[in-house]
């Protein structure tokens, strides 16, 4: 770019790569809600969406939820997600009015995009939640004209207090930002840790008992029938009850200690490093004359097992990072094929 333009030419080169920035900026976050609602991040070898954002994208977490948060408000808000993707409303705007929009009120706040500056519309948001916060703790008030009233916060299925509710939330919202993952799952790993997974001989504190139909190979836990993914996922790193017969572990459970000890009781895909759900999986399927070898099995957070189960081939898998090494020797992913054992 020449540094020799003048004044009225330099400000119009401006403009137009301002115009071009938030037109690319929109192409972002259609294309990003695009990947999330069809989760084509799995064809590419990504276990969630936070894996994809961060590892693939360059995204920090708190762009990874921002875009997240804004890619699924939207997909509520299908009249608010039509001008974002026709360009009629930057995503700067559209960012500020899924905090508060919902399905009744979409129409009033697309009035105010219209007829508002960003700040301006900033400032209604916050009276809008403002409003809300009050409306939750010291019962109705009537919201200012013109602004909508904001969607009342999402709620549990117990009972809280106003404060306990409250802070309930940050905590959710801190977790999900620090180890991106939903609401769901900060829920599970909460109680996870609360019931004492962290055991150093690796073992979990709970028992899921799975019924596997020896004539139709289906399996379920209670009256649910797991995938065929989930099947092989378990029959990866479970123990095994026939009739008649002694319990037997499909890893030896000391081979298994040693081996989560090594990955110091992490997941070794690149850029998960999650401590929780952690399971054993064999790089090269027993069938392909893989063994329990500590070479051949490396450690997994469940959502990155079922992955390597689902993909047929393993092609594009991110596990493991090129640095994990046993015995001085790299260990790299080999194909998975779908076979019950792992």
């Amino acid at each position: 770019m020449s540094s020799h333009l003048d004044a009225r030419a330099a400000h119009e080169k401006l403009r137009a790569a301002l115009i071009a920035l938030r037109q690319a900026e929109r192409n972002a976050v259609v294309l990003f809600g695009e990947i999330l609602r069809r989760k084509l991040y799995r064809e590419l070898g990504y276990a969630s969406i936070h894996l994809y954002a961060t590892q693939a994208l360059g995204f920090s977490r708190t762009k990874t939820y921002e875009f997240i948060r804004l890619a699924e408000s939207l997909e509520k808000l299908p009249r608010l997600k039509r001008r974002v993707e026709s360009g009629e409303v930057p995503w700067t705007k559209a960012r500020e009015v899924v905090k508060v929009a919902t399905p009744e009120t979409e129409g009033e706040w697309l009035k105010l995009v219209n007829t508002k500056s960003r700040r301006e519309l900033e400032s209604e948001v916050a009276k809008s939640r403002a409003v809300r916060d009050r409306d939750e703790s010291q019962g109705e008030l009537m919201p200012v004209p013109p602004t909508p009233k904001a969607a009342p916060n999402p709620y549990v299925t117990f009972r809280l207090e106003t404060m306990s509710k409250a802070k309930l939330e940050a905590v959710i919202e801190k977790m999900m930002k620090l180890h991106h993952c939903s609401r769901e799952q900060v829920l599970m790993m909460a109680l996870e840790s609360f019931s004492g997974d962290s055991s150093p001989r690796g073992d979990t504190p709970y028992q899921v008992i799975v019924h596997r139909c020896e004539e139709c190979g289906k399996s379920e836990v209670g009256d649910v029938e797991l995938s065929e993914a989930e099947a092989e996922q378990i029959a990866c790193d479970s123990r095994v009850l026939e009739p008649g017969k002694r319990n037997r572990a499909s890893i030896p459970p000391a081979r298994r200690r040693a081996v989560l000890a090594r990955d110091g009781h992490r997941c070794t895909t690149k850029g998960c490093n999650s401590k929780y759900f952690l399971e054993v999986h064999h790089i090269v399927p027993r069938s392909r004359g893989g063994t329990n070898d500590e070479t051949n099995l490396i450690t997994l957070c469940s959502a990155c097992h079922r992955l390597a189960h689902e993909s047929p081939r393993g092609d594009g898998l991110n596990y493991p990072p090129d640095s994990h090494r046993v015995g001085g020797k790299p260990l790299r992913a080999a194909s998975h094929e779908r076979i019950a054992g792992g």
